[in-house]
């Protein structure tokens, strides 16, 4: 049996955890996180359409302009008359009445202060436009001069209008791969000492050879994660276009889902080479923690530094330092994207993250090929790479 088809008999063996309980219950559960995250923003995000009547065309003309400009949605109902809108009113099934000739609200108790601001400022136009046309004056030219007036902004940084947004996706971006790497790189090593530990290895050793073992489980286990991690995209950005509540354009939500992809497969086969080598150093489960707590540094640090150093300056040095480090850039680099980092950057930080992947396939692969049989004791990095 060739090396191809060795590789993917053991990664077909991996390819089952996609069919347990635990794997449905957790990639359910993100997938339910994320799309729960977005509709609760879209609720909380703001108030219903009040329902308001009106009785004449005109005045329901003037209305609509004025709460649109003011950022008040309202949803404009036709009454018959004034009698039968106060009725409705009464019964709860309009929230508001507007009349005109003076312009009056009619309400059930008391009215939505920006409906009554909005109105009042229509009032007073209403009023002013009334005292210039007895002056002489044509209203709409007096108006056109005063909407011309602006003050200029000058940001010396510039604005984004969609930083409270880029924040969140951020946050989810990092949690969701901080999470995929972190569970997907354990069952890695759990693999290992499990074979290991119930000499089922040396049943497999006999008939595939320890390097082609080892990128088997990488790969299968990988694609595992790649499903969910697709899954979960899938799924937000699906949940995103339903809501609009971010306000990012679907163009740069499925880019920023497709770089977030490629850098889960470069982090996950970075991680998992570590997690591999690291496990086949031990033989029981109870040791695992040990062998893998700088691994969960290494992941750790980025998560937190997602948080923390990329919304306060996501184009600052410490940012554009840390993303290109290769153990950091799986979790920093798409952070960076949503935050709209060009993707010349992404690209350029996935050379060093392909030359370590290179370093770590050699690495990994002489550490598991001369530790992954020896019993008893914790094998040294040392010995492991002498290969005695």
């Amino acid at each position: 049996m060739n090396a191809f088809a060795e590789i993917r008999l053991v990664a077909s063996r991996e390819l089952a955890r996609l069919r347990t309980r635990m794997f449905l219950i957790v990639t359910g559960g993100m997938m339910a996180l994320i799309v729960g995250a977005l509709i609760a923003l879209k609720l909380l995000g703001g108030s219903p359409a009040l329902a308001v009547g009106f009785a004449d065309s005109a005045t329901r003309a003037q209305v609509v302009g004025v709460t649109e400009a003011a950022g008040l949605e309202i949803e404009p109902r036709t009454v018959t008359d004034e009698a039968a809108g106060e009725r409705l009113v009464s019964d709860g099934d309009l929230d508001a009445l507007v009349l005109d000739g003076p312009l009056r609200l009619v309400v059930k108790d008391e009215p939505d202060d920006d409906l009554r601001g909005a109105l009042t400022g229509l009032a007073r136009q209403i009023a002013l436009d009334a005292e210039l046309t007895g002056a002489g004056l044509d209203p709409n030219a007096v108006a056109a001069a005063v909407g011309r007036a602006d003050v200029e902004i000058v940001s010396l940084e510039g604005t984004d209008d969609l930083r409270e947004q880029r924040i969140g996706l951020s946050v989810g971006l990092s949690l969701i791969l901080f999470i995929v790497l972190q569970t997907t790189g354990v069952l890695v090593a759990q693999g290992v000492v499990e074979e290991k530990a119930s000499r089922v290895v040396e049943l497999l050793l006999s008939a595939v050879r320890p390097w082609r073992l080892m990128a088997g489980k990488v790969l299968g286990l990988g694609l595992v994660g790649l499903v969910q991690i697709g899954l979960v995209a899938a799924a937000g950005v699906t949940a995103q276009v339903a809501t609009g509540v971010l306000g990012i354009s679907l163009g740069a939500l499925l880019g920023t889902a497709a770089w977030a992809l490629l850098w889960f497969l470069v982090g996950y086969t970075i991680y998992a080479l570590l997690y591999a080598s690291a496990a086949s150093t031990v033989a029981r489960q109870e040791e695992i923690g040990g062998v893998t707590a700088p691994i969960q540094i290494l992941l750790i640090i980025p998560y937190m530094a997602a948080f923390t150093v990329l919304p306060a300056d996501p184009d600052g040095p410490a940012a554009r330092v840390l993303s290109y480090i290769p153990f950091f850039a799986p979790i920093l680099m798409p952070v960076r994207g949503a935050f709209g980092a060009p993707w010349w950057e992404q690209a350029l930080a996935l050379l060093p993250a392909l030359l370590t992947i290179g370093a770590l396939i050699w690495f990994s692969g002489r550490v598991y090929t001369y530790s992954v049989l020896r019993m008893g004791g914790r094998v040294s990095l040392k010995e492991a790479l002498k290969g005695r």
